[in-house]
């Protein structure tokens, strides 16, 4: 008969419970919880699921009635049961469960595991104070939520989050009106952090689109402005009084964060709902649109150094060294009393550069950041080695006046229209003038220079495929902190100009078994509130497969030191003219690719080698060759005078996403920039383009993931299926799908045939020569930098072009001689053969005393995780998860036949370990415990495991003769005489060795991490 806990012991556990109402129940060994237990406990709680008394209740039914008695609210738990289950995988509720099965029946055995693991929760819930709760090495979403998407009625007294605006003082005055600039920062906070129950640390992000954005022509003025003028630092201001976070939050409106805006049809702070994760995490959340956006004062600059200072500032004042003020005007002034002090970044695109120009200010206070298809240097964003790569060199004053919010408001608007356009005309002179030579107006845009002050560590996110911001731009700031010698990561995925979390599109795609979410939560757990979750330990490089989109391979370094040559080969002529006449073979903008990738054409020279076995690629080929260029007829339509707007994305209005809205505005340039017939020695401007591309074998084709035309395709594997967390709406989930083609180009470069002496870095592009007639000069032009596999089998292609059509037009032609024994591309490759990562769990960290271990066990398939991505090396590892692996190792014998009459009352028909178990007793490796019982979920004994193992051994008719004193151990007189055998040969094996103190403590329980050691030695050694 099985026994079973009675009620009342149940009652009367959590009656005695008082300081710590742990629901302590009698070890059950495998009976079932009912639902009339959960009642007893809890007659009154709200649950998603219910039964009759007698019903037993499945692991999630425990899971949800466990949550709910901790103290989460229906609201904040979501839907039942996927995001109860969610939660519990994120605290790690379940990783003491082998082979775990939300559905299946709870046992008391889990009953166990599961209320010891949800303690902390409670805890936390019940506490004086309310503080971030971490477990699992990450945040859990404990603090509720309240939305401030509102027009009307807000009122943050009614607010689960606290938020309201400050006014910080910047170092200057760029819009010239006398008194140094104030931006403005929103801040998003939990209450408890408000109300002093703790400090809290915050998530930034410094985004000039997020205020509003403008629309229409480019209002030039009619002068030009000096620049200096901008840098102007008068006296600060004078404080008026002080003010508390809780006087500024209840006299917070929504309208200063939500409004619509009819330049763009949508809501404005469009980011205010991103970092939702965050808050209900126990996260600050400070946004800003910085200097010349809606509600800030100065000039919208477009990425120079006013703008990251103006930036700078706002870190400072959380650090709490800076002032900033309640409004604009009374000079009242309020401290981030709330604040740890820690700030970390992260965010896309013009959000991941200005924490990238942030980190090289070494501004104390910034901890890290997570920069995701950010600009290192903005030259490189529009330029390339001396040459434009859009229609119009010009940029910056397009995007200035595009981000310059305080247009929304007219009256502000008035105060500065006039020198705001004289501004913007100087700055786009200034781009023409050096028509994309490198000059000073990029030299105040280039972060890169200041690179020797970064002290934060980073996480660099970049996709392999995004044609917006390029992928010079993360190898650069990787190059920055190597040179900084700070702490630096990258994680590359195959999507174009995306975020693996996009809350614009809400949708998520895994980074294997993790959510990126996942990866950012044990990121800034550890480096802003200092969890000891190894999250400093992920590898230097994590990149995704260019052919499977489920299959992510890391690599120790992002340097590569070994190289490949890709020449023209003995048997080539001597020379090769290619022309940029492309209308005289049919070329343009919709057909160049698969025209030049074809074979040589009378624009574009190939040259090929055959790829014997598995190539990685890893960095940025660099093509050196001699060329000569000269004059040809003129075409009919001069570069840069096109009326059509030159996107390297489509936008749609329904879906505007501003960090793809790239290259719109006034795209009309004097048409004196190239004038037909002119001498070859005053042109400028000429372009030269190379690109390497992987060709399928002839009639085949391979997987590439291509971007159509701004992300690459996706399938929605779940709708709702990524969990956010604290009742938040969840993103769907996808998976990127590749393409099936018959080539790929890898990589892309362009360079100016009048800069042959610029090279990687954008300031090596300032100088310029005069081309003359028939002379050759010496080029080496840099692709843009990619990971990328290329299969034994197939062809690498290098291809020498004229300009690239949507980046350039002419309205005078010009030829390229290349000296085709010249021709040499330098290609990086990775001699280590890429891999998926050799361990799946988060928690075995390379250079572990157990990884080699783990990894053997793991590969050998042997054992498995608990859950998910965990190994939980250091929790004890029972008796039928020992019997499994050795059930495992024998190739998993069938039983059919056999009388399934479990010998043991204490193993249950049909649970994860009965086969195993009655596989082991039918071959007599093991034999039952006191009475007629197993004790399945007993810790294993060092000397139990010897026991079982060397019955195994015989059983399989392995030498058993090995045997060693077990005398020479302090304690080896304590092996239990049923052991004394085994624990000998064990010994004499070298299976088992001495712990501490020259001990063998054969009683001790063993962990996951110890029988892992054992079994691969056992495996290796013996079996």
């Amino acid at each position: 008969m099985k026994k079973r806990v009675s009620v009342m012991l149940l009652i009367l556990a959590l009656m005695l419970s008082v300081l710590s109402p742990a629901l302590a129940v009698e070890d059950g060994g495998n009976d079932v919880m009912t639902w009339g237990e959960l009642n007893q406990i809890s007659p009154d709680l709200q649950l998603p699921a219910s039964g009759r008394d007698n019903q037993k209740i499945t692991n999630q039914e425990a899971v949800a009635f466990l949550l709910r008695w901790a103290g989460m609210e229906e609201r904040q738990l979501g839907t039942y049961p996927d995001d109860y289950n969610a939660l519990a995988d994120s605290m790690g509720m379940t990783k003491g469960i082998a082979n775990y099965d939300p559905a299946g029946p709870c046992t008391l055995a889990n009953w166990e595991v599961l209320k010891k693991a949800v303690q902390p929760l409670y805890d936390a819930l019940h506490a004086e104070k309310m503080e971030p709760l971490f477990m699992n090495g990450m945040a859990q979403p404990i603090f509720p939520y309240t939305s401030g998407a509102v027009e009307e009625g807000y009122d943050n007294a009614k607010s689960d989050i606290i938020r309201y605006c400050v006014y910080v003082e910047t170092d200057y005055d760029t819009d010239g009106d006398g008194k140094l600039d104030l931006v403005k920062a929103l801040v998003q906070l939990p209450r408890a952090a408000m109300e002093g129950d703790y400090k809290a640390a915050t998530i930034y992000e410094a985004r000039p689109y997020i205020t509003g954005c403008t629309s229409g022509a480019v209002p030039y003025g009619e002068d030009g402005y000096d620049i200096s003028k901008l840098y102007s630092q008068p006296a600060p201001r004078k404080a008026a009084g002080s003010a508390t976070t809780q006087q500024a939050a209840d006299a917070a409106k929504s309208s200063d964060w939500y409004y619509w805006n009819p330049h763009e049809g949508m809501y404005d702070y469009e980011d205010l709902n991103w970092y939702d994760y965050y808050l209900v995490r126990g996260y600050a959340v400070v946004e800003s649109g910085g200097l010349g956006t809606k509600g800030s004062d100065g000039f919208e600059t477009c990425g120079t150094d006013l703008e990251i200072d103006a930036f700078r500032c706002i870190i400072e004042w959380l650090h709490g060294d800076r002032v900033a003020y309640t409004d604009k005007t009374s000079n009242i002034t309020i401290e981030a009393d709330w604040s740890n002090g820690k700030v970390g970044m992260t965010g896309r695109s013009y959000a991941g550069t200005t924490q990238f120009g942030l980190a090289t200010t070494g501004v104390e206070g910034l901890e890290t950041i997570v920069p995701v298809a950010g600009i290192a240097s903005w030259y490189e964003y529009t330029n390339s080695q001396g040459i434009s790569t859009r229609s119009n060199p010009a940029y910056s004053d397009w995007l200035a006046w595009y981000c310059a919010g305080r247009y929304l408001d007219e009256a502000d608007w008035n105060t500065i229209s006039e020198k705001y356009g004289n501004y913007l005309n100087q700055i786009r002179k200034d781009q023409l003038a050096t028509n994309g030579d490198y000059s000073n107006h990029w030299a105040t845009r280039d972060y890169t220079l200041d690179a020797e002050d970064i002290q934060c560590p980073a996480l660099i996110v970049h996709g392999l495929n995004d044609d917006n911001v390029r992928t010079k731009e993360f190898d650069l700031m990787y190059k920055a902190y190597e040179k900084a010698g700070v702490p630096v990561k990258i994680l590359l995925h195959q999507d174009g100009h995306l975020t693996p979390t996009y809350p614009s599109g809400k949708l998520v795609f895994s980074i294997g078994d993790q959510y990126y979410d996942e990866i950012l939560n044990r990121w800034f757990s550890h480096y802003l509130y200092d969890v000891k979750n190894g999250a400093e330990n992920m590898p230097a490089v994590t990149a995704q497969s260019n052919y499977d989109a489920n299959q992510w391979n890391t690599y120790d370094s992002w340097k590569t030191e070994d190289a490949i040559s890709l020449t023209a080969g003995k048997d080539a002529a001597k020379n090769t003219t290619i022309s940029s006449d492309y209308a005289a073979i049919g070329v343009d903008r919709s057909n160049w690719k698969d025209t030049f990738t074809a074979g040589s054409t009378a624009s574009s020279s190939m040259y090929t080698m055959d790829v014997t076995q598995d190539t990685v690629i890893k960095g940025s080929v660099a093509v050196n060759f001699k060329a000569a260029t000269a004059n040809a007829p003129a075409s009919e339509s001069p570069r840069g005078t096109e009326k059509t707007v030159d996107h390297d994305n489509f936008v749609d209005p329904n879906t505007l996403d501003h960090d793809n809205y790239m290259a719109v505005g006034n795209t009309e340039i004097p048409a004196a920039l190239n004038i037909p017939d002119t001498e070859l020695v005053n042109r400028d401007g000429l372009m030269v383009s190379a690109m390497l591309v992987d060709i399928a074998p002839e009639g085949k084709t391979l997987s590439a993931f291509n971007t159509a035309p701004t992300y690459v395709k996706k399938n929605t594997l779940k709708e709702g299926g990524a969990w956010m967390g604290g009742g938040l709406e969840n993103f769907d989930l996808v998976e990127m799908v590749p393409s099936q083609v018959p080539y790929k180009i890898i990589a892309r470069g362009w360079m100016d045939l009048c800069n042959p002496t610029a090279g990687y870095d954008s300031a090596s592009a300032a100088t310029k020569v005069n081309l003359k007639e028939g002379q050759f000069y010496n080029y080496t032009l840099y692709l843009q930098p990619n990971l990328y596999e290329v299969k034994a089998g197939h062809e690498l292609a290098l291809v020498i072009y004229a300009y690239e059509p949507g980046k350039a037009s002419y309205s005078q032609n010009y030829t390229i001689t290349l000296d085709n024994a010249s021709v040499n591309a330098a290609i990086p490759v990775d001699e280590s053969t890429p891999v998926e990562p050799e361990l799946p769990f988060t928690d075995v960290a390379a250079g572990s005393w157990y990884y080699d271990a783990v990894k053997y066990v793991y590969e050998n398939k042997v054992m498995n995780g608990v859950e998910g991505n965990q190994f939980a090396p250091d929790e004890t590892l029972s008796r039928a998860m020992l019997v499994t692996i050795l059930y495992r190792l024998d190739g998993e014998p069938s039983l059919d036949g056999e009388n399934l009459g479990y010998p043991f009352e204490d193993v249950e028909e049909g649970s994860w370990y009965s086969d195993p178990v009655y596989w082991a007793r039918l071959h007599g490796i093991v034999n039952g415990v006191e009475g007629n019982k197993f004790a399945p979920n007993d810790g294993l004994t060092r000397e139990q495991m010897a026991a079982i193992l060397y019955r195994y051994a015989q059983y399989k008719k392995l030498d058993v003769s090995a045997s060693a004193d077990l005398g020479t151990f302090a304690d080896g007189s304590k092996t239990s005489s049923w052991a004394v055998d085994a624990m000998k040969w064990a010994v004499g094996e070298k299976l088992i060795n001495g712990l501490e103190g020259n001990t063998l403590a054969p009683q001790n329980t063993s962990t996951r991490a110890q029988v892992a050691t054992v079994m691969m030695r056992f495996m290796e050694g013996i079996a």
